[in-house]
């Protein structure tokens, strides 16, 4: 998706809204590279009456409400969702898109912010090339991708990460019966992503279900006898496996 553009906007001033994971992680990015400031959502306590460029950066529900606050907005107004629409800043600023980061933020750990895919998503090709100007300022790796694709992406991340890390939970939950410290697991996490520059998910599955080894696979719902739930999941993915296998 390219983002190329021959005209070049300098933006002097950036109002981030909010108090969560990601506002935090965008303000600690920003600060570093052009005047930022960061404002509650509830009170919106210190909104400048100017800012050239807002982003409001709150879960997804209160998006909408945060929005109406700010009305009649000079500058152009962003949100951060993947899920959300951007036509819900519609009518409300001089300009409005979506300043999307497919990551996923924790307060106090530390990111890489130049690698952070953005997806970008305006009103106008104008305020398009001042939201990916904007990204280019912390990111190199800047995207267009309209409502319908962050969706997409959104519900890809969701089974990536947020499914990816449960699963690492039950893992955990797993070894902690053995007194096995999880992270003896992370040398394995490391690699299985490390295959995917290279391999698609696909090409790189390995297992007892890939391999159809169903002795090993009923040995392991034995084991976990104890726990229906986690039973359930293991059949679901090995379901699942077996049939996307191409061993």
């Amino acid at each position: 998706m390219n983002t190329q553009d021959k005209n070049t906007y300098h933006i002097n001033s950036l109002t981030i809204i909010g108090s969560g994971n990601v506002a935090a992680h965008l303000t600690k990015a920003f600060e570093n590279v052009m005047p930022t400031i960061c404002v509650p959502p509830r009170s919106l306590e210190n909104l400048p009456p100017f800012s050239e460029m807002t982003v409001i950066a709150v879960k997804d529900d209160a998006i909408e409400e945060v929005a109406q606050k700010l009305k009649g907005h000079a500058g152009i107004l962003a949100h951060t969702s993947g899920s959300v629409p951007m036509s819900v800043l519609e009518g409300l600023a001089a300009g409005h898109g979506v300043f999307y980061p497919l990551q996923t933020f924790t307060k106090d750990v530390e990111l890489d912010y130049s690698e952070i895919p953005f997806f970008i998503e305006a009103d106008s090709k104008e305020t398009q090339q001042k939201l990916v100007e904007l990204a280019k300022k912390i990111s190199g790796n800047v995207n267009l991708a309209d409502s319908d694709q962050r969706k997409q992406l959104h519900l890809a991340s969701v089974f990536s990460c947020n499914f990816t890390n449960c699963l690492m939970g039950i893992s955990n939950d797993i070894l902690m019966k053995s007194g096995i410290d999880f992270r003896v697991m992370l040398p394995l996490l490391r690699q299985t992503i490390s295959k995917l520059t290279k391999l698609t998910p696909q090409q790189a599955q390995t297992g007892p279900a890939a391999r159809k080894d169903f002795n090993v696979m009923d040995r392991h719902i034995g084991m976990l006898s104890d726990n229906p739930e986690f039973q359930q999941i293991y059949r679901l993915m090995s379901d699942v496996i077996i049939k996307n296998s191409k061993q």
